[in-house]
């Protein structure tokens, strides 16, 4: 499997990733600098490469690839540019399909959903290090240092309660402590 991460100053890799676009399976994500949904993306599509196998990574037939929009117009197997981005698409033959366009349950654009997307495409099943029934989604493993928080039952404090106007009560919430929860 070869990883490539393509800037603007990597014209050398362009080649290469040209060539992998003729015959290899290519995955591909499309960014825009400057571009926020694509800010989140890029990281966790950069995840990838620390929770492949090692049998996976071995292989010479697949190629994970990122590369910024204005480079895709130099390439000769990109024909049709992405109208949206980030644009997520797997190439085979020539050919290709988007991302959105698959059949993966949940596209929420983290590692787990593009870990199902390649072994969908790929009809492999031990692609991951992570056991799909055992482990929690790896983001959320990430937030907060693993750990989960309580929620609290919130009260309004009796100074607040007392500043409410119920004459011109603000939002839902006041009109129905005015309505339902005053104490008169």
């Amino acid at each position: 499997m070869v990883l490539l991460h393509i800037d603007e100053n990597d014209k050398d890799t362009l080649n290469k990733l040209d060539d992998f676009l003729g015959g290899k399976k290519v995955f591909i994500l499309i960014y825009m600098n400057g571009c926020g949904p694509c800010n989140a993306t890029r990281p966790e599509w950069e995840k990838l490469e620390n929770v492949l196998t090692k049998e996976f990574i071995n292989r010479d037939d697949i190629a994970i690839v990122d590369i910024n929009t204005k480079l895709t117009e130099n390439l000769k197997h990109i024909k049709e540019q992405p109208k949206s981005f980030p644009t997520m698409r797997y190439y085979e033959n020539k050919k290709y399909e988007n991302y959105e366009d698959s059949n993966v349950e949940n596209k929420d654009r983290k590692i787990d959903s593009f870990v199902s997307w390649l072994e969908n495409k790929l009809n492999d099943k031990n692609i991951s290090k992570l056991s799909m029934k055992y482990h929690k989604p790896f983001y959320k493993l990430r937030q907060n240092g693993g750990k989960t928080r309580k929620k609290r039952n919130r009260k309004w404090s009796r100074k607040y309660k007392q500043s409410i106007n119920c004459r011109r009560p603000k939002g839902f919430s006041q009109r129905q402590h005015c309505k339902y929860g005053r104490k008169k």
